[in-house]
């Protein structure tokens, strides 16, 4: 089974994982599975559950142009860890859980795409616009070849 999961909330350029969900519904066959989160974490480990291909896409801060989306790597998701708490694991944290719990699909992707605004309950239009560009990029991806992973691209620009 293929899962792709928009992290993100309901403010502003935050919203974007869940943007590229909405663009992507009814544009994938049925054995590619959409779902939509608020936050990754320990909750997030049974959606790895059964899945061999897994996509994540979130919101990025990192310094890059607002719309610039770039494909991450575990060891990324470790460099840009902030502080923990003890009610919430981040996305580093939660990968290091799954793998420690022998649940980590076999092939992760993870997308970020550079945030300009979380004061609006708008996107911003180079957010939206990346959604549009990542959504048509992912959609081809998977109807050219369901189940074999794509060549990898280190960043996007818009």
């Amino acid at each position: 089974m293929i899962r792709i999961i928009g992290l993100g909330s309901p403010f502003g350029d935050d919203r974007v994982g869940w943007h590229v969900i909405e663009l992507l519904q009814g544009r994938l066959d049925a054995q590619v599975d959409l779902v939509t989160l608020d936050r990754p974490g320990a909750a997030m480990i049974n959606w790895m559950a059964g899945v061999q291909r897994l996509v994540i896409i979130d919101a990025l801060a990192s310094g890059q142009p607002p719309g610039h989306i770039a494909r991450l790597t575990a060891a990324d998701l470790d460099s840009q860890t902030g502080g923990t708490s003890s009610h919430q694991l981040d996305l580093a944290q939660t990968f290091e859980l799954a793998c420690a719990l022998d649940c980590l699909p076999d092939q992760v992707e993870i997308y970020g795409i550079e945030i300009d605004t979380l004061q609006s309950a708008e996107l911003s239009r180079p957010v939206m616009d990346a959604a549009a560009t990542l959504a048509r990029r992912l959609a081809g991806s998977f109807s050219t070849a369901a189940n074999e992973p794509q060549a990898a691209v280190d960043s996007i620009g818009v």
